[in-house]
């Protein structure tokens, strides 16, 4: 017992030669179940502050800078053909460095499409999924925004585009946390980076179509803001089509849950998760 409290705070941020994101581990013990967080476009390691104080003397973290983002690295334009494939590849790339054979999963915005994308992929590395602001469909709404920011990213800085994003989905009083974080975070992606990122919403209406047609295999909990003016309405939709998706409403609360009402956020995905390891438990 001694030895596991001890290894509570021990962090390990190294930046792998072998591949490109930086990360950080918050290890208790092998036997400990792992969870693994992925930020949204914009976003970074900092996006999930409130949720590795809580869960990291519960569960062995990895929380990743994905690709741009954060301390990772960028890619010369060419190297790789961008997509969520190349994104979700990192990710996995990084539980196999790790020797994670099996992880929650906990994603923010379009964390949650790149967990989707995960599941797809290796379904048997994914224990369970929440999805925090989930992405399922593009309203008409974020259609227009993204036509508009793409006509205008060569003559705007990505960071003034970003704020318009961050105004129209977070455009109240009490979200301004949130728009903080994702808008201080962004600072950090340069031009030609920002505009690979934008390019994957302009390909958003394919890609949820091939995602979400169907359920996600892992039980799932979706994890929304009822001032969601964007995505809560599609998320709903989704929830009541399968069943072992779950959907739980944070009131007062808009498209970044997990920083607004980060107390409500983290019981809410423990509870989840608690209960999915004891079912797992029950079946052994």
């Amino acid at each position: 017992m001694q030895e596991e409290m001890k290894m509570i705070n021990e962090v390990e941020t190294p930046v792998l030669a072998g591949h490109l994101l930086y990360y950080e581990v918050y290890k208790l013990s092998a036997d400990k179940p792992w969870m693994v967080f992925v930020h949204g476009a914009g976003g970074s390691i900092k996006t999930w502050q409130k949720q590795v104080s809580f869960f990291k003397d519960k569960f062995n973290l990895l929380v990743v800078d994905l690709r741009d983002h954060g301390e990772s690295k960028d890619v010369p334009e060419g190297e790789n053909q961008f997509g969520f494939d190349t994104i979700s590849d990192d990710v996995i790339q990084v539980m196999d460095e790790l020797k994670i054979q099996e992880a929650h999963f906990i994603g923010v915005s379009m964390g949650s499409i790149i967990i989707r994308h995960i599941e797809q992929l290796q379904p048997n590395r994914v224990s369970s999924v929440v999805l925090a602001g989930g992405i399922f469909k593009m309203s008409k709404k974020i259609k227009l925004l993204a036509f508009i920011a793409k006509s205008l990213t060569r003559i705007l800085p990505f960071q003034t585009l970003y704020r318009m994003f961050a105004l129209v989905l977070l455009p109240r009083n009490n979200h301004a946390a949130s728009r903080r974080v994702f808008i201080r975070e962004a600072q950090k992606l340069q031009a030609k980076e920002a505009r690979k990122w934008l390019g994957l919403i302009g390909k958003l209406n394919t890609t949820l179509a091939q995602m979400f047609n169907e359920k996600i295999h892992a039980p799932c909990l979706v994890v929304m803001g009822g001032q969601d003016h964007v995505f809560l309405q599609p998320a709903k939709d989704y929830v009541a089509r399968y069943n072992e998706v779950f959907l739980e409403i944070i009131d007062r609360c808009g498209h970044v849950c997990n920083i607004e009402s980060p107390k409500e956020f983290n019981i809410r995905c423990l509870d989840f998760i608690n209960s999915m390891e004891q079912r797992t438990l029950k079946h052994t």
